[in-house]
């Protein structure tokens, strides 16, 4: 089982006095936001951004987070969502992903902040986000 995954809501609670406390809850709740569980405030609004003042959130159990394969077209981009744990699902992104590597596109994972990390060449059914580009023209 995932550190990440809840069974039951979990609350995180600080002290905004003390720096400690402040970055461990910050760290708690990146990695429960990565894992895809949606967090919110306890008054039960939805979790924007961490401000030491608020002293409390909530991780909500159920995950809300699928991977996504983004595709840059000259269409637009092109987006297909999969659950890791739904095999379907992740068999249709890993064939979307290899028709595109069959088209000399270039694939990326990407991290929960939205920048590419690193070049990848087989499908991560693990991976947050997979960012496919087009092959660039020579000219």
């Amino acid at each position: 089982m995932n550190e990440a995954t809840l069974v039951m809501d979990q609350h995180i609670v600080w002290d905004s006095a003390n720096k400690h406390e402040v970055e461990e809850a910050k760290q708690m709740i990146l990695k429960y936001k990565r894992a895809g569980h949606k967090i919110v405030l306890a008054d039960g609004r939805p979790f924007e951004k961490f401000r030491p003042a608020l002293e409390q959130v909530i991780v909500k159990a159920e995950r809300v987070f699928k991977q996504v394969l983004k595709i840059l077209t000259d269409k637009g981009d092109e987006r297909l969502t999969w659950d890791r744990d739904n095999g379907l699902e992740a068999i249709e992104a890993k064939n979307k992903f290899e028709e595109f590597i069959g088209k000399n596109y270039k694939a990326y994972s990407v991290d929960a902040d939205g920048k590419k990390q690193r070049r990848i060449e087989e499908f991560d059914v693990d991976a947050e986000e997979i960012l496919m580009v087009p092959p660039t023209v020579k000219g």
